[in-house]
C-alpha cells in the first residue's frame, strides 16, 4: 500500500524525498546493465551484438503488445457491433402489426395500446403473428381488457 501511494505522490511523506515510480527504476536498472556489459566486455564487437539483441528482444516485445491490442480493439469493434445489433433490432419497423391491428378496426387508442403491449416482448410478436385473423381479435381484445384490469 505504502509503494502505490508513493507511485501516486511521488513523495515519501516521512522523510519529504523524491520516489521513484517503477518506469523510473526500471530504465535506470537497463541503464545500469548497459553499463556493466559495457565494462565486462572488452572488444567493442561483443557490446554491439548484445546492443543488437536487446534492440531485437524490445522490437519483439513490441510487437507481442501490438499484435495483444489489435487483437483487443478487434474483439471490442466485433461486442459494439453486436450491441448495435441488438439495440437496432428493438427498433425494426412493425408496421405489419399495427396493419393488423387497423383492420380489426379497433379505436385508436386501443390500437396504440395493443401495439405497445404486443411490441413489449418477443413472444407476444410471435404468437399474435401466428393466429388466424379471428383469433387475433379474440387475442387483442383479452390482452387490452387485462391492461385495464391492470394485470398485464
Amino acid at each position: 500500500m505504502y509503494e502505490r501511494l508513493a507511485n501516486i505522490f511521488r513523495t515519501d511523506r516521512a522523510n519529504e524525498n523524491l520516489v521513484e515510480v517503477p518506469t523510473e527504476m526500471m530504465d535506470e536498472q537497463s541503464y545500469n546493465e548497459d553499463d556493466i556489459d559495457i565494462e565486462n566486455d572488452t572488444s567493442p564487437q561483443v557490446s554491439q551484438q548484445s546492443q543488437v539483441s536487446q534492440k531485437k528482444r524490445k522490437r519483439n516485445d513490441e510487437d507481442r503488445i501490438i499484435l495483444t491490442l489489435d487483437r483487443l480493439f478487434e474483439e471490442s469493434r466485433k461486442r459494439m457491433q453486436m450491441v448495435t445489433d441488438a439495440i437496432m433490432k428493438g427498433n425494426e419497423d412493425r408496421s405489419d402489426i399495427a396493419s393488423e391491428l387497423k383492420k380489426m378496426r379497433l379505436y385508436v387508442l386501443d390500437q396504440i395500446e395493443a401495439l405497445k403491449i404486443i411490441l413489449e416482448k418477443p413472444q407476444n410478436i410471435s404468437m399474435f403473428m401466428s393466429l388466424d385473423d379471428d383469433v387475433r381479435k379474440v387475442y387483442v381484445q383479452n390482452i387490452l381488457a387485462a391492461t385495464t384490469r391492470g394485470s398485464t
